[in-house]
């Protein structure tokens, strides 16, 4: 029978704390922001002039740099930034509560949930460039909605980065034993 007084909702006190941990490293936090900043819609096009238009590498760049401007870049980036602020909101929300140990698997699988699904989008919103038929409009509209419908990714991929890191554990667990 447990002899530890009542107490109020939500409150912590008298619960062994979690182990501590280990901060994630600046490198990785350098590396989720150089994906969010380069993994674009220019960079998406140029990998598509490469491979699907069959062009040389600096047909491909000219092809793929013909329309980029700074604001244009800026203003999209702002869209891009909306997953990865949101994966960031809830892996420091983590870092408070017992789930902390968590925050590394669950950056990376969120990382990866969110940049395959933006890189996915992209490449699908401008393949008509390569096949055929004349590009509409559409695809503007994509680039803008793919930010908002790449948050489920970056929680699938948070979740399987998660269940990952129960996999490894339990393993490591039953090695022991």
């Amino acid at each position: 029978m447990d002899n530890r007084p009542s107490l109020p909702a939500g409150s912590r006190e008298g619960w062994p704390e979690a182990a501590p941990a280990a901060p994630i490293p600046s490198r990785w936090l350098l590396g989720a922001l150089a994906v969010g900043l380069f993994l674009n819609e220019t960079a998406v096009h140029f990998a598509m002039a490469l491979t699907v238009g069959q062009r040389g590498l600096g047909q491909a760049w000219t092809e793929a740099f013909a329309g980029f401007t700074l604001d244009r870049y800026l203003f999209f980036t702002l869209f891009r930034f909306f997953p990865y602020g949101m994966l960031a909101l809830a892996v420091l929300r983590m870092a408070r509560t017992p789930w902390r140990q968590a925050m590394r698997p669950v950056l990376l699988g969120g990382l990866a949930g969110i940049a395959g699904f933006l890189a996915w989008g992209i490449w699908e919103a401008l393949l008509p460039i390569y096949t055929g038929p004349h590009p509409e409009t559409t695809p503007a509209f994509a680039l803008l909605f793919l930010s908002v419908a790449a948050v489920p990714a970056g929680a699938v991929g948070a979740l399987a980065g998660y269940w990952t890191m129960l996999v490894r554990h339990a393993r490591a667990r039953h090695r022991r034993a």
